[in-house]
């Protein structure tokens, strides 16, 4: 058979495989193939131990196959000789592809030139692909290691290069090429002395289309780059994906003709040859010869050249059990009427006697083969569908020329005609109603789950908090999960999804929900599918609900939002569910309500006060490494996000936070990128970097699909200041700093048409209609134009209002109305049609992201420190507030509208983690509104002399009742204050000072406070005086200590002057006649507070100090320091007494003695307090930990043994020194988990609660309107 020019077969007529109507597709990355190699050259000093470390570091795919037949002695002579032709000479391309129809033989021809080859020594590599198990994902790493297999030279240079390189796995594809095939056998190429062929065998059995297309486009573009000597024969149909491969001009196109002479030729000579075989070993008995040809003529004549046809027909004689030689003659007899789909009815009709529960068995064994998610083997069958066991295998017994099986293997259909035929045969009593059986292998999993579903299904002891502390964990899953109920816990979901709404589905769902669902929650976990299963589960479960039950969508809305947020701890732990989840949510979810029963505390949880929802679902750590998000999106199923970074395009997952793609960075990327977009497939993204390079990224396969360079137009981060998509991902548009707007089609790589101008300042945002006729531009010239797409240049209308900026723009889903959001803090919705405006709304600031929802109800947007969502029907209602303390840069809403993702900066630190958060957009302002306003950082904290209330002080005062908790009296004022005292002998008078310079007295039966004074500078310290409360002494960044005279409101003494930095702290001895002072110029200075005169300077600090104070009975001085360490002073001799006092790790920012003066209280920029004793300066206790922040202020209450703290986290803490009955020292660790006596892990609690926590000998909180209090489990 003569070679076809290149492109001869550009033409055929392309048809789409049906495999089993994608049912049987699996996306697993690591999928086998089959692989054959050559092995020799092994060499027993380092061979075996480099192919080792090559198959640890490769991974390569491995498949026990079929055992493949080749071509019968004298057929296909044409083809092969053609084929070896071309692997021998020299001066042909180095690619040849043999193209033909299913059944046409390619797969026997493909196996025979390998034999041929393996016996020569010069078979490199021969893989061949199995359709449902076999992925492209790794089909790279599987040809490089059988070439080393087959070549030590390669293997050596592949496992230098490795070592040096690292782990290979998020490369792209391009790049994986290079390092595992071309650089190597280019290396070696002049020691390879003959050809080497590579054989890749039903390549378009290698996964979906979809799946496959990164792997053909890198195999069109670089195989023939590979030495001449290494040649590649690829065998498939001719598949529409695979057109670019045959008409390649660097490649060989080998068709086989089903209908050609010689494949009818080579159907008979197999065809009677088989028979033969059957015949000479007394298998088949038929007496007369001539008629026995005649026989064999006739079947190969049905055949008409295809293969498929003759080997089920042989196959269909083989399996005869009782009658071959009848069987023989009635498929001779029938023949000539029979094309290939009444050779599956001849099959199937051939086993006699089917009675009616026969037939469905059939069917339905059929329609799991056909229909389920992945390949099932007999047992799981029979286990789906209540059958005993051993039924799938004896019903298939009678069909063996039409399914593969094994007993306990995976079963697929021989060829997918089989499959065509099952669904297309009305009338037939096998023929399988692709929507009836559907519904029903759905119906089947939910019956099956209520069978074998049940609460602690492993029978795991809750003492074990993670599934890998129990010892026999695997023994226990593979007792007590079988494969059939994993399979159906991953896939019931799919499968509703095959069928359409119907109320006894709805009905079983429900079923499902209110009674087991944390049951499936446990074998997600325990099989270690969690992460992986339960968000798309649930999302694509509330989606098949749709409007027609709310209220379960609404509690399946909820598990989605527990399932995300406990996702750590259950993935980890099956009784994490019980433990953590239940107890933690009781207040607040449905799911945990209703499931109440089955928590198992290993602490009581009590919440005091009212416990609101969070609506925060997620929050995403982005790593410094993957930092400098521009942009954060949902997939269009929601169950991903897409942000970029520094190092490429990323992908996390929704529902557990997992990075599950990228970085997705091309080779000499400079990595970041401006802007991309999901394809609709949801697989693909379009990404456009600061390089000028469009490129199109497989996210599944982190693998580079094509890229495309932007002409000359050179795209940096100082030129280009926005970026949009089309609908259609067919162009994107570039606004830059001169105001002009530039279209590009994604598809060419070239600007479309002329740039757009008509903005004299530079474009800030951009943003198309849904139906991409009309562009909406915003700029810094404050004003919106909206373009007509359609005739490029052309402006619809220039929309002006707004006093700054515009900021950020957004098109409504029907494409009526645009909203826009701009610095002057406004948000303003206009008719794109008309240009009036409709609606403003006035924002607390600077707006930098505004969207609206898909559903088109609302808007959100957010800027520094806020976040708010507002009905866009409803313009009077307030917004619904979302707390937040982070620059929001931009805000996208989930396909559905029930949830949006947000991307925040830290306000203080650009050294801080950037968070990508999930938000709930599903529940109302009255279910998250909380009717306490929280104080913000505590700078300053003081108890009344009764011991009865506390005064914290932030942007205001807030007074408190000890007892109850309750705030009973607030203060706003309009400068923040830094320190707040109460008068010693009259606990209704506050004094406090402030940034802004003043020393001021409060009254707190009035509303107005007294300024006493004034410095220059803000003031960061005050003290009454201790006997009379008569002067109020206060130290300040002006480096002075004033003593000012309460009733006079001047001054009582001069100002006291010495020290040469910041007076951080003050404090009066007992009986008031002297000061001490702590300064930044790392001194304590004493002072007579009648004369101001200065009696001595302490020194010994190396940094600060922070805070100082005397002991009651007067003689001792404590000092604390940010050089870490606390100090105590005899006060009169000014030698130290006790210290440096260690253990702090952060600075010392407030001290005081007990009342005894036998303890000395701390609080540290460290989070935490510690309590020392006054002598010896050794800790009396643990660390008091349980703030988030700096503890700023601490103070002990009058009877000694319980002490307040306060902290910038926000929170008022007070702590117990007593022994508390059954209490449990335990530990809250970073990672969320509380921690017990030696490690051991006792229960989560998810990062939004540790603020509301009280920890170990915390006995209450305030400035929160609810806290939590973990009781010990006594039962």
């Amino acid at each position: 058979m003569p070679f076809n020019q290149p492109g001869f077969n550009a033409s055929a007529n392309f048809g789409t495989y049906n495999d089993a109507a994608g049912d049987q597709t699996i996306t697993t990355i690591n999928g086998p193939v089959n692989v054959q190699t050559n092995v020799f050259n092994r060499d027993p000093n380092g061979r075996e131990a480099v192919m080792r470390e090559l198959e640890n570091r490769l991974k390569p795919a491995y498949f026990d196959g079929d055992n493949r037949p080749e071509c019968l002695e004298n057929t296909r002579k044409d083809t092969l000789d053609s084929i070896y032709q071309w692997v021998d000479a020299s001066g042909y391309p180095n690619v040849l592809l043999l193209i033909g129809a299913a059944g046409t033989g390619k797969s026997t021809i493909a196996t025979t030139v390998a034999g041929e080859y393996q016996k020569r020594e010069q078979l490199g590599c021969h893989m061949f692909f199995v359709r449902g198990r076999s992925h492209p994902g790794n089909v790279l790493q599987s040809i490089a290691y059988s070439l080393a297999v087959y070549n030590q030279s390669i293997a050596e240079y592949l496992v230098e290069k490795l070592r040096k390189s690292g782990d290979i796995g998020p490369s792209n594809l391009k790049t994986k090429f290079d390092v595992l095939l071309h650089n190597p056998l280019s290396a070696v190429a002049t020691k390879v002395h003959h050809p080497v062929l590579i054989v890749l065998d039903a390549l378009d059995e290698c996964g979906t289309p979809e799946l496959r297309r990164s792997l053909l486009h890198v195999l069109r573009d670089r195989l023939s780059s590979l030495p001449a000597n290494f040649r590649i024969l690829i065998t498939s149909r001719p598949e529409e994906d695979i057109a670019p491969l045959i008409s390649d001009p660097s490649s060989l196109t080998v068709t086989i003709d089903q209908h050609s002479h010689e494949s009818k030729v080579n159907v008979y000579a197999y065809i009677k040859s088989k028979f033969n075989q059957m015949r000479s070993l007394g298998k088949l008995n038929v007496p007369d010869d001539c008629e026995w040809d005649d026989s064999l003529r006739t079947l190969a004549e049905s055949a008409d050249g295809l293969f498929i046809w003759a080997s089920t027909a042989v196959r269909f004689v083989r399996e005869e059990r009782l009658s071959r030689s009848r069987c023989f003659r009635n498929l001779v007899s029938n023949a000539k009427s029979l094309k290939l789909d009444e050779l599956y009815m001849t099959v199937l009709s051939h086993v006699s006697k089917w009675n009616e529960e026969d037939k469905t068995t059939l069917k339905n064994v059929f329609s799991l083969i056909l229909f389920a998610k992945r390949p099932l083997s007999d047992t799981e069958i029979d286990e789906i569908l209540d059958m005993d066991l051993g039924t799938t295998s004896n019903l298939l017994s009678y069909f063996r020329s039409l399914v593969r099986h094994e007993r306990g293997q995976p079963i697929t259909i021989y060829h997918t005609s089989f499959y065509d035929y099952l669904i297309s045969c009305e009338g037939e009593p096998w023929n399988v109603d692709p929507e009836l059986q559907r519904a029903y292998i759905a119906s089947k999993c939910f019956e099956r789950m209520r069978h074998l579903l049940k609460h602690n299904i492993c029978d795991i002891p809750s003492s074990f908090a993670l599934n890998s502390d129990v010892p026999d964990i695997d023994n226990r899953v593979t007792e007590c999960i079988p494969p059939s109920l994993k399979y159906i816990c991953c896939h019931w979901v799919h499968h509703l999804q095959d069928v359409s709404y119907s109320r006894e589905l709805l009905s079983s769902l429900q079923s499902f929900v209110y009674t087991q669902l944390l049951f499936w929650f446990e074998v997600l976990s325990l099989t270690n599918t969690f992460n992986r299963q339960v968000g798309p589960t649930l999302l694509f479960s509330i989606e098949w609900v749709g409007d027609n039950d709310p209220e379960l969508s609404s509690f399946l809305r909820d598990a989605y939002r527990q399932a995300s947020t406990y996702s750590e701890p259950i993935s980890k732990g099956m009784v994490q569910i019980y433990t953590s989840l239940l107890p933690l949510t009781k207040e607040e979810s449905p799911i945990s309500r209703h499931y109440e029963r089955y928590a198992k505390e290993v602490f009581r949880v009590g919440y005091i006060g009212r416990k609101l929802r969070n609506d925060c679902i997620k929050t995403i750590q982005v790593q410094r490494e993957y930092a400098t998000a521009k942009f954060s999106l949902f997939s269009p199923d929601g169950t991903r996000i897409l942000s970029n970074s520094d190092r490429g395009a990323c992908v996390w997952d929704a529902t557990s936070g997992e990075l599950v793609a990228g970085p997705l960075l091309a080779e000499g990327d400079e990595g970041d990128a401006f802007s991309a977009a999901y394809l609709p497939d949801g697989r693909h993204i379009i990404v456009v970097s600061e390089n000028r390079i469009i490129r199109n990224w497989d996210v599944l396969t982190n693998c580079l699909v094509w890229e495309r360079a932007m002409g000359d137009f050179q795209i940096d981060s100082t030129s280009v200041e926005s970026m949009a998509f089309s609908p259609d991902r067919k162009s994107v548009v570039f606004g830059d700093s001169q105001g002009r707007i530039r279209v590009w089609n994604v598809d060419t790589g070239e600007q479309d048409s002329k740039s757009l101008e008509g903005h004299s300042g530079y474009i800030s945002c951009l943003s198309f209609s849904p139906d991409g006729k009309r562009l909406a531009s915003g700029s810094r010239d404050a004003t919106i134009v909206i373009w007509d797409m359609d005739k490029r240049g052309d402006k619809n209308r220039t929309l002006r209002k707004n006093t700054g900026e515009v900021t950020t723009i957004d098109f409504s889903p029907c494409g009526t109305n645009v909203v826009s959001g701009s610095s002057d803090g406004n948000i303003l919705i206009w008719n794109a049609f008309m240009g009036e405006v409709l609606r403003e709304i006035i924002c607390k600031g600077e707006v930098n992201s505004v969207r609206y929802s898909p559903d088109g109800l609302s808007i959100l947007a957010g800027g520094d420190e806020w976040m708010s969502l507002w009905n866009v029907a409803d313009v009077v209602s307030a917004p619904k507030v979302f707390q937040v303390d982070r620059i929001i840069r931009q805000v996208s809403f989930s396909p559905d509208s029930s949830r949006f993702v947000s991307k925040g900066d830290s306000l203080y630190s650009s050294n801080d983690d950037e968070m990508i958060q999930i938000w709930d957009a599903s529940w109302s302002v009255e279910e998250t509104k909380s009717i306490f306003e929280e104080q913000g950082e505590i700078a300053s904290i003081s108890l009344s002399h009764s011991g009865k209330f506390i005064a914290s002080a932030s942007g205001g005062i807030y007074l408190w009742s000890v007892l109850t908790g309750k705030r009973v009296k607030r203060l706003e004022l309009n400068s923040r204050v830094n320190s707040i005292v109460f008068s010693p002998i009259n606990e209704k008078l506050v004094a406090f000072v402030s940034v802004d310079g003043t020393v001021q007295v409060w009254d707190v039966t009035n509303d107005e406070p007294i300024t006493i004074g004034r410095h220059k500078s803000p003031v960061r310290s005050v003290v009454f005086s201790p006997t009379d409360g008569r002067y109020v002494a206060s130290g300040s960044e002006d480096e002075t200590i004033c003593i000012w005279d309460v009733k006079r409101r001047k001054l009582a003494v001069s100002r006291l002057t010495g020290h040469a930095g910041i007076v951080r702290a003050v404090a009066y001895s007992p009986d008031g006649a002297r000061l001490v002072s702590g300064s930044d110029d790392k001194t304590v200075r004493i002072w007579n507070s009648l004369t101001g005169r200065l009696l001595s300077t302490l020194t010994s600090h190396s940094s600060y100090v922070s805070s100082v104070a005397y002991s009651f009975d007067g003689l001792r001085i404590v000092s604390g320091s940010d050089d870490k360490t606390i100090l105590v002073w005899d006060a009169q001799s000014g030698q130290i007494v006790c210290g440096p006092i260690t253990g702090h790790e952060g600075g010392v920012s407030s001290v005081c003695f007990s009342p005894d003066g036998e303890r000395i209280l701390s609080g540290s920029r460290d989070k935490t307090a510690c309590v020392w004793n006054a002598i010896t300066g050794k800790p009396l206790f643990p660390p008091f930990s349980g703030h988030r922040d700096y503890v700023h202020s601490v103070c002990f209450f009058p009877n000694g043994r319980h002490f307040a703290t306060g902290s910038l986290d926000g929170t008022v803490r007070i702590w117990t020194l007593d022994t508390i009955p059954n209490d449990t020292n335990w530990q809250l660790k970073n990672d969320n988990w509380v921690v017990g006596k030696n490690g051991k892990l006792m229960m989560w609690i998810p990062t939004d609660l540790h603020r509301y926590l009280c920890h170990h000998r915390n006995i209450s909180v305030f400035n929160r309107s609810f806290y939590l209090k973990l009781h010990p489990d006594t039962e």
